[in-house]
Order: structure tokens, then C-alpha cells, then sequence
């Protein structure tokens, strides 16, 4: 019984709660392009009337918009599951055709030198493939501003509001 009990204990150690883990609600990340060909990057805070507040720039009028990005994020976590999956498959195929001791073996033999050489390659190929992955930024959509009615403008900035840090700012 006490080993179940220091088991239990131990587990429930490595899964803390998930309220340690809470964050704070953030805006999407946008990148603007100004009628005067400024870029500027930062998060979405808040949607005003007329105008957006991005951190760290400040406050940006909807007249001084011609475009809108919304950067959906890199693809690191994408990149890193892909490179484990192909450098294992890889490495353990390596490792079994590589292997040149006695096939008899039952313990250790050709499924310890593919086991092997798929966790190799499986860690080489997902740090490759993290590297790579978090190197590609995606737009989620592109927004254009300039040349649209107020109606198509208030509709744009309704859908930006939802995905602001603050959505029901006024």
C-alpha cells in the first residue's frame, strides 16, 4: 500500500496544476502597413472607433492603414513533430540494415540497433526540423484597408476586435 501511495504522490509531482500554467490573454500579432509604406509590427490590444492600439507602438489610425497582416505564428512545434516522425523512421532503418552481429541474439541484436538508431535519428531530425519550422512565419490573413467603404472598414475592425487582448474595449 505504501508503495502505491508513493507512486500516486510522485505522479501526480510531475503533473502540477494547470493554474500554475495560466497566462494572460493575448491580442494577435499584426503587422500594419501604413499609406506611407511604414511597417510596423505588434500585438493587437485593443479596437477603438477609428483606430487600433498595438504594444509596443501606441495608437494607429484606421485612415493611416492600407493593409493588415495577422501573423498566425511559426510552425516550430509542426516542424519539430514531422523531423521526429521521418529522422526515427530513418535512423531505425539505418540501424537495422547497418547491423552486422549475430541475428540470433534474442536480447540487444538488430532491435536494439534499430531502437537506437531511431532514437537518434528521431532527436537529430526533430531538432532539425524544430529549426526549420520556427524559421517560417504563416499569415493568417491580409487584410486590405485603403479604398474600402466605412461599412467594409467598421466590419474589419469588428472582426479585429475580436481577436484583440481586450475585446470589449470602447
Amino acid at each position: 500500500m505504501k508503495k502505491i501511495m508513493t507512486l500516486v504522490i510522485g505522479i501526480s509531482l510531475l503533473f502540477p496544476s494547470g493554474a500554475l500554467f495560466a497566462k494572460e490573454r493575448q491580442g494577435a500579432q499584426l503587422v500594419i502597413t501604413k499609406t506611407d509604406g511604414t511597417v510596423i509590427n505588434g500585438e493587437l490590444i485593443a479596437v477603438k472607433q477609428d483606430s487600433t492600439l498595438l504594444l509596443p507602438v501606441g495608437s494607429i489610425d484606421v485612415s493611416e492603414i492600407k493593409i493588415i497582416k495577422i501573423v498566425k505564428g511559426s510552425n516550430a512545434g509542426n516542424g519539430f513533430i514531422l523531423g521526429l516522425l521521418a529522422g526515427g523512421a530513418a535512423g531505425a532503418a539505418i540501424g537495422a540494415v547497418s547491423y552486422s552481429g549475430n541475428t540470433n541474439e534474442i536480447v540487444g541484436g538488430r532491435g536494439l540497433s534499430a531502437a537506437t538508431g531511431g532514437i537518434i535519428g528521431g532527436l537529430v531530425g526533430g531538432l532539425i526540423g524544430r529549426g526549420i519550422g520556427s524559421s517560417i512565419y504563416s499569415y493568417g490573413e491580409t487584410i486590405l484597408i485603403e479604398g474600402k467603404s466605412q461599412e467594409q472598414i467598421k466590419a474589419v475592425l469588428e472582426k479585429l476586435r475580436t481577436q484583440a487582448r481586450f475585446p470589449d474595449y470602447q
